[in-house]
Parts: structure tokens; sequence; C-alpha cells
């Protein structure tokens, strides 16, 4: 599933999921858009911002190598 902002010719902007990238050009292209708030059936992709997550919660410390005590990247451990 894919979720894409689209906006109508009026200047809504929406919301609307699809399986996929081509599921959404078939719609648009057979006019099946519509927006919810005024029926504007001119719709299309709207600008999006990446959605990035972050995480506040920190990698684990590596594990010392059991051989030699050096953490990461041990020639030991391999």
């Amino acid at each position: 599933m894919i979720v894409f902002s689209l906006r109508c010719a009026k200047g809504h902007v929406f919301d609307e999921w699809f399986a996929s990238g081509a599921e959404y050009e078939a719609k648009a292209k057979a006019g099946e858009l519509r927006c919810p708030e005024c029926g504007e059936g001119d719709v299309a992709k709207a600008i999006m911002a990446p959605r990035v997550s972050s995480s506040t919660e920190k990698a684990a410390p590596a594990t010392p190598c059991a051989t030699c005590g050096q953490e990461g990247g041990c020639p030991w451990a391999a």
C-alpha cells in the first residue's frame, strides 16, 4: 500500500491510499479520483514531504569479543 497526498483544482488537499503507484495512475487516467470535500474530479498529486522516522532509542553497545575483549571489528571474531 502507498499513500499519496492529492490536491483538487479548487486547492483542497487530501490523502488517498492505493495498492501501488500503477493503481493511482490507472484511476487518475480513468477519472475515478474525486475530492472528498467538494467532489471535484480534477485531481493530481500534491507535493509531499518524505516521512522520516526518528528514534530516541540508541543502538545497543557492541558486545566485546570473547577471544580478545576488543569491541567491534575484532579480526578474531570472524
